[in-house]
């Protein structure tokens, strides 16, 4: 199964988004969003995001904290098969975000 490929997060006004490309598949693939903040410092679902069938996931609950790094990770699914995670690069709001 391939793996998400442009992973990408953005951030506009404390609303966080990350994004991915996915090429076509005959089944439909499904995405796992994990996120690790530097606080936690393991990876864990993200709720919202877990068997998705969009390109992105909404991570404006999960990253509050303007000075914390977060990592985010986004895996496929395709019928029984999974990707291998693919990482974004460290997210931290005050940096990358725009207001």
């Amino acid at each position: 199964v391939p793996s998400p490929t442009e992973i990408v997060v953005t951030s506009e006004n404390f609303k966080t988004v990350l994004h991915w490309q996915y090429p076509s598949v005959s089944e439909t693939p499904h995405f796992i969003v994990e996120i690790k903040p530097y606080n936690l410092g393991y990876y864990k679902n993200v709720s919202t995001c877990v068997n998705t069938s969009a390109h992105f996931c909404d991570l404006s609950e999960e990253i509050c904290d303007p000075y914390s790094s977060h990592w985010l990770r986004v895996k496929a699914v395709v019928g029984s098969q999974q990707s291998d995670y693919v990482e974004a690069n460290e997210f931290i709001l005050q940096r990358h975000g725009k207001l």
